[in-house]
Order: C-alpha cells, then sequence, then structure tokens
C-alpha cells in the first residue's frame, strides 16, 4: 500500500503542475463562463422579441399591386413600424441604407408563375426581420383577397384563417434540457476518459523512456506503479470533471437568469437528482479504470515517446467504437438488439448510461447488471494488463508485440 502511495502522490503531483492540466482546465471553464454569458445576451434579445415588430423602417415595393392592401397589413402587423411604399427603379437605394443603416429593411413583391413571390431584403442573417412572418402576413392577405373574389364574407375569410392553438404532451422523461444535458455529459465523460487515459500512457512512455522507471521499479513492484499511476490520473480526471459540473451550476445559480429557455422550454435540472449523479461519478470512475489500464499497457510497450501514438491505435480504435455504439443508441433511443448489447457491453456502457440517466428509459436491474459486468470486467483486464504491463515495462529496444510478449514471458 505504501508503494501505491508514494507512486500516486509523484503522478498526481506531477501531472497538476502540467501546462496541459492548467491550460484545459482554464478553457474548459472559460467557455462555460462564456457560454452563461451568452445565455443573458440571448435573453435580452429574448425580451425585445415581444416588441419585434417595433421601430422599424421597412420599404414595400409591389407595383403590379399583386397583393392588394399588402402594405396596410404590414403596418398593421408591425405596430410601430414605418411601412414606406417603394418602388423598384430605388432598389439600389433601398439596399445602401439596408446596408449602413440599423433596423432597416425592404420587401419586393413580384409575379412567378402566376402567383405573387416575395423577396425579404436584409443586410444578413444577423440582423434579419422574420421571413416567416413577413411571408404569414402577406399570405393572409392573398388569400383574403381572393377568398372576397370569390363571394365569401369577412367572417368566413377570419374562419378559414384561424390557427387551431395546440400543445404537445410527452409520455416519457426526455425533455430538451435533458437531451442536450445528456449529450453534452457523453461527450464529457468520453473525452475525459480518453484524456486521463492518454495521460497514463504518456506518464509511463515518459518515464520508462527517462529511464526513471528503472528507478521506480527500485522501490515499488510494477503492478504497484500502474495501480498507483492509474489512482492518480483518475483522481485528477475526477476533481477537474467534478469541478467542471460545479463550475457549470454555480453558473446556472448566478449568470443565467431565471427566465432562459431552451428551444422554448425553461431550462432546468431537475433530472440530475442526487442518485443520478452518484450513479454518473460511478460511471466516470469505473469508465476511466477500464480504458486506463489498457492505455498503461501500451505506455509500457515502447521505448520511444513516438511509438506511442502507433501503439495506442488498438486501444483507441476501441474506445471511438465503443463511444459511438453507446451514444447513437441512446440518443436514437432504440431498445433492439444493438441498443442491450451497447448497455451491458462494459467497454460502452460508460457512454451510454449517463444520456439515460439523465432521461430515463432504464431500469434499476439494468443499471446494476450493467455495473456487474463492469467491475468483473475491469478486474479481469486489469489481471491480466499487470502481468503484460510486469513483464515488458523495462524492456528496450524493438516495440514488443502482445503475441511474442505471451509466448516468451506470459
Amino acid at each position: 500500500m505504501k508503494q501505491i502511495k508514494t507512486v500516486f502522490a509523484f503522478t498526481f503531483r506531477d501531472a497538476v503542475r502540467k501546462k496541459a492540466f492548467i491550460i484545459s482546465t482554464a478553457i474548459t471553464l472559460i467557455i462555460i463562463l462564456i457560454l452563461s454569458f451568452l445565455t443573458r445576451l440571448s435573453s435580452s434579445s429574448g425580451d425585445e422579441e415581444t416588441e419585434y415588430y417595433g421601430g422599424y423602417t421597412l420599404y414595400y415595393i409591389d407595383e403590379s399591386n399583386l397583393i392588394k392592401g399588402g402594405a396596410d397589413a404590414l403596418a398593421a402587423a408591425m405596430n410601430g413600424s414605418a411601412v414606406i411604399q417603394g418602388s423598384a427603379a430605388q432598389l439600389d437605394e433601398y439596399k445602401e441604407k439596408i446596408n449602413t443603416e440599423n433596423g432597416v429593411y425592404a420587401v419586393q413583391v413580384t409575379e412567378q408563375n402566376g402567383q405573387p413571390f416575395i423577396t425579404v431584403i436584409s443586410k444578413d442573417f444577423m440582423s434579419s426581420i422574420s421571413y416567416d412572418y413577413i411571408t404569414e402576413v402577406l399570405s393572409k392577405t392573398y388569400t383574403a383577397n381572393a377568398m372576397r373574389e370569390y363571394g365569401l364574407d369577412d367572417k368566413a375569410i377570419a374562419l378559414a384563417q384561424t390557427e387551431l392553438r395546440y400543445t404537445a404532451e410527452f409520455t416519457g422523461e426526455m425533455n430538451i434540457n435533458g437531451y442536450i444535458a445528456g449529450i453534452l455529459l457523453t461527450m464529457l465523460i468520453f473525452f475525459a476518459i480518453y484524456y486521463y487515459g492518454y495521460g497514463v500512457a504518456m506518464s509511463i512512455a515518459t518515464e520508462k523512456t527517462s529511464r526513471v522507471m528503472e528507478t521506480l521499479v527500485v522501490s515499488a513492484k510494477p503492478s504497484r506503479i500502474l495501480i498507483g499511476k492509474c489512482l492518480a490520473m483518475g483522481l485528477l480526471g475526477l476533481l477537474q470533471f467534478a469541478g467542471t459540473i460545479a463550475f457549470a451550476a454555480l453558473c446556472k445559480e448566478v449568470i443565467i437568469p431565471d427566465n432562459f429557455s431552451l428551444l422554448g422550454a425553461p431550462l432546468s435540472f431537475d433530472a440530475f437528482t442526487p442518485e443520478a449523479i452518484l450513479l454518473l461519478l460511478l460511471y466516470f470512475i469505473l469508465g476511466y479504470a477500464l480504458y486506463a489500464v489498457l492505455n498503461a499497457v501500451c505506455g509500457a510497450l515502447v521505448s520511444k515517446i513516438e511509438d506511442l501514438n502507433s501503439a495506442l491505435m488498438p486501444v483507441i480504435f476501441l474506445s471511438l467504437i465503443s463511444f459511438y455504439l453507446g451514444y447513437i443508441t441512446a440518443v436514437s433511443g432504440s431498445e433492439g438488439t444493438l441498443a442491450k448489447v451497447a448497455l451491458y457491453l462494459p467497454f460502452s456502457s460508460p457512454f451510454m448510461i449517463p444520456f439515460k440517466l439523465i432521461n430515463g428509459g432504464y431500469t434499476a436491474s439494468q443499471i446494476a447488471i450493467s455495473i456487474a459486468l463492469l467491475v468483473v470486467s475491469i478486474l479481469v483486464i486489469t489481471y491480466i494488463c499487470i502481468r503484460v504491463y510486469s513483464a515488458s515495462v523495462l524492456h528496450y529496444g524493438k516495440r514488443q508485440k502482445l503475441v511474442d510478449l505471451y509466448k516468451t514471458k506470459l
């Protein structure tokens, strides 16, 4: 135990001091901070959206009078805006104003295939007026004119243009907040497992090529070194992961407005129950442990840092395939055979279960079986990896192949 503590303390201190850890942590927190402040801007924009149609200057061009009363309809719909009758001959002049002045737009109605064709002109997509709203107003006006020509009265026209109100009701637990949070959380867990697993491999490979490993082996058994390094990088990853989540929660409380909505739904983290958070941390720890020991062996197999990436390719491919398997089956809501494989396969379950924990769709027995399979797999793979690591950590020269290592030393 003392040997594990020694290796653990050495690896943890070394990893915390590295620029990569400091920079990655700072960048992550800055991104969260920026996104949080952006919600305040979008919230302010949302408040202005109720007055969206006021205070604008709109040049309306319909020289053939294809939509009778179109200018009046827009003026009534865009309360407070100036709707000015324009001409096609002055269109270039209008465009110049649109480019140089804020809140200036133009709408041109021309004929195409025997029907009015509406062109909405604005400076760019960032300052654009609602095409849909303009088209809706003019379309209703055009339809009402046509109905009058067919002899319908205003009451019948109003009834024909009535839009029915509706609401959407869902029987499942998934909502837009949980869906987006589940995707972000799954990606965060994947990158954390990948990054810190790679850190284990890099640490071992660096110490091996610099001959520091020879000193470590004298004071600690190879198996203790493996466990100590995996625990140190795991704790570092857990602290960074938990810190990121805690900082995001703090930004939500302090910076993000209470009335902020996400695609029309109020921002909510009700799905992050204490039980869900504990299970999320557990799956992060178990997922990291599984991939960390595999990465550690890859680091021990090389004698030069340049060979590390090629040695890691099998683990990288395995993690990527497992990630996409878990991610796609979770996001798609699939309940077929592939989804069950992703749920119980130890390599993919850490990337699937987090989404399920936030959005529901799992049972306690499924989680229990998944965790049990993951724990058993970690124990078996760790035992094998310790043997491979012990046999290869002091090997220098040509990179060993696992087949040759098995025949000669295992």
